[in-house]
């Protein structure tokens, strides 16, 4: 009597067999509970107050990165936007890594000053 097939065809086959059973039933199992699962009023408002509250986070965010304003007028901080910010930054750090961080460093000192109550 002939095999007709070898010892190794036959392990592989079975664990193909194996693995695409496996596949099909944790596919059942999901297609089964996203059909079945469905979100509660109270989950469904709480996503949409949090949708709403990082869209105003956002934008109020894209506000204060575009614009100028007044962080500590004491202490002469501002806000700049981004690209001034940038450029401002190229320009102070182009004699070197020296000059820039004095600079910085000196600018960091200014805003942090505690105040004088004399």
């Amino acid at each position: 009597m002939s095999d007709c097939c070898s010892e190794k065809s036959t392990k592989t086959t079975a664990l193909f067999a194996a693995a695409v059973g496996t596949l099909l039933v944790f596919g059942a199992l999901a297609f089964y509970l996203v059909r079945t699962e469905k979100l509660d009023p109270v989950a469904a408002q709480r996503a949409a107050f949090r949708l709403q509250t990082w869209t105003d986070l956002k934008q109020a965010n894209t506000e204060v990165l575009s614009n100028y304003g007044v962080v500590k007028a004491e202490h002469g901080v501002y806000r700049l936007p981004v690209a001034k910010a940038m450029e401002v930054m190229a320009t102070e750090w182009k004699d070197g890594n020296a000059a820039g961080r004095a600079k910085l460093l000196e600018r960091l000192e200014k805003s942090t000053k505690a105040p004088s109550y004399e």
